[in-house]
């Protein structure tokens, strides 16, 4: 196993993380609050995918375990090349357990984007190919008799789940 290299994520211009990169995933944790509450939620990037994944912590408790995944566009910036920026580009994935089927979120959103130029054609195109790729090679059964996942989550999250990751965050009100 390659050693953690420590990494600083920028989420949509307004989280700022600090987080391990391990292979191909970046894990980092930040928090909020939510009906009162301190939360804090780990969230992985995978690399390859240009996805990234969570579970989220204010999901009601009929749906906690269940999986997150968010279409990004990276970018490594800084001047060590340890910042990774992250957009959400619209396109999600709710995954539950392998007897539930997953869903697909927001491709009107998406499609609104690229009708009003928030995004490129090309890079729309990009955006599909990536999210066609994550779901044959992550979620999409083509015979299998047991009801399991391909390959998700991924097992490099499978152990980065309960790694120390650094509990350095802020949320700015303004994309920075």
């Amino acid at each position: 196993m390659t050693p953690d290299e420590r990494v600083t994520v920028l989420h949509n211009g307004r989280l700022k993380a600090a987080g391990i990169r391990r292979g191909d995933v970046v894990a980092y944790d930040w928090g909020f609050r939510h009906d009162g509450t301190d939360l804090i939620q780990r969230t992985f990037v995978l690399l390859d995918d240009h996805v990234q994944i969570n579970q989220p912590v204010a999901f009601p408790p009929q749906q906690r375990g269940w999986w997150y995944c968010d279409l990004v566009s990276l970018e490594w910036d800084g001047p060590d090349g340890d910042l990774l920026r992250t957009q959400d580009l619209w396109i999600d994935v709710i995954v539950g357990p392998p007897d539930h089927p997953y869903r697909l979120l927001d491709l009107d959103d998406y499609a609104d984007a690229l009708a009003d130029g928030r995004i490129a054609p090309g890079q729309a195109a990009d955006g599909l190919r990536r999210m066609q790729r994550f779901l044959d090679r992550r979620l999409n059964r083509r015979h299998e008799v047991t009801r399991t996942w391909p390959d998700f989550p991924p097992a490099e999250v499978e152990e980065l789940l309960t790694a120390d990751l650094p509990r350095d965050w802020h949320l700015s009100a303004r994309p920075e």
